[in-house]
């Protein structure tokens, strides 16, 4: 069987719709159905239901799927092992991370690696949020990735990096600005910018727990993209917000501010890669980088 058919399969399952896939193979439609089709012929199975806005994968494709997905991971893994062997243990590292926490400590993760490992080639991705990290490490296109814990998942192996307690955010002119500390009691009646509802975010189930400690839930007055925009409101004085240690604000029309309160929820952050990956250069960076932190 060959890697193009299935490479075919791996991105027609994900787009579920002929055209688009052919598109991102850069081949035309007929040549993508032919090739299903013989994918299908050689297994016994049918993989795909047709239906006039696209296709759906059957109980049987999405079996293949999983496995298609494992199969390209191995091979991503097998030549990274490869050439570490042929750069006599110096080799490659792709890290990811996502969010204002996960870009933050990614030139931190970057410099732990590479103070121990001075020969390593180092590459770095940014993406949207940690469900594309996870699923970049998953695919082999990440070696390891920034996490935020708790994380569970059956293939990924975590281990925790650093803690990041929650401040205030307000804009520069702000009346709290001035403040040495806060009570999270005295933000009930603020205006708070928040990350899109439903965005799965990290900072979103920060800001409601915080909140929940003093008994209220936040007022909101926005709700924003990401924590970077959030930010960015909150420095336009739109409305206060709640950031982490350990994250450099985008504007100095920021002040972040402590909190007086005493066992406030945190975020911990982590570092997470495939637990079947072999490579003994990747164990070796996942220390560095948990012992420099």
């Amino acid at each position: 069987m060959e890697l193009r058919l299935l490479q075919s399969f791996l991105v027609l399952s994900e787009e579920l719709h002929f055209g688009r896939a052919a598109a991102r193979l850069f081949i035309a439609q007929p040549p993508l159905t032919k090739q299903i089709h013989q994918l299908e012929k050689q297994l016994g199975v049918q993989l795909f239901e047709r239906h006039p806005r696209g296709a759906r994968l059957t109980p049987a494709g999405e079996v293949l799927a999983e496995e298609v997905k494992n199969i390209f991971a191995a091979v991503d893994s097998a030549v990274h092992n490869v050439r570490n062997a042929e750069h006599s243990g110096v080799g490659r590292l792709v890290l990811g991370a996502s969010g204002m926490t996960g870009g933050a400590l990614l030139p931190r993760m970057l410099r732990a690696i590479s103070d121990t490992h001075p020969g390593v080639d180092l590459g770095v991705q940014q993406f949207e949020n940690s469900s594309q990290v996870t699923a970049a490490v998953l695919d082999g296109k990440l070696d390891a990735g920034h996490v935020l814990l708790p994380f569970e998942h059956p293939d990924l192996s975590a281990r925790k990096i650093t803690s990041h307690q929650p401040l205030l955010a307000v804009a520069s002119d702000h009346p709290f600005a001035s403040r040495d500390s806060i009570h999270v009691a005295e933000l009930e009646n603020e205006g708070f910018i928040i990350p899109r509802r439903y965005s799965g975010s990290a900072l979103l189930r920060l800001i409601e727990s915080v909140c929940e400690t003093a008994g209220f839930s936040p007022r909101v007055v926005k709700e924003a993209a990401d924590s970077y925009a959030t930010l960015a409101l909150v420095a336009g004085g739109q409305g206060i917000s709640i950031s982490v240690t350990g994250v450099t604000t985008i504007s100095s029309d920021v002040s972040l501010i402590p909190f007086a309160d005493e066992d406030l929820p945190s975020m911990e952050s982590a570092i997470a890669w495939r637990t079947k990956n072999p490579s003994q250069l990747l164990k070796s960076a996942v220390d560095a980088v948990v012992s420099q932190h």
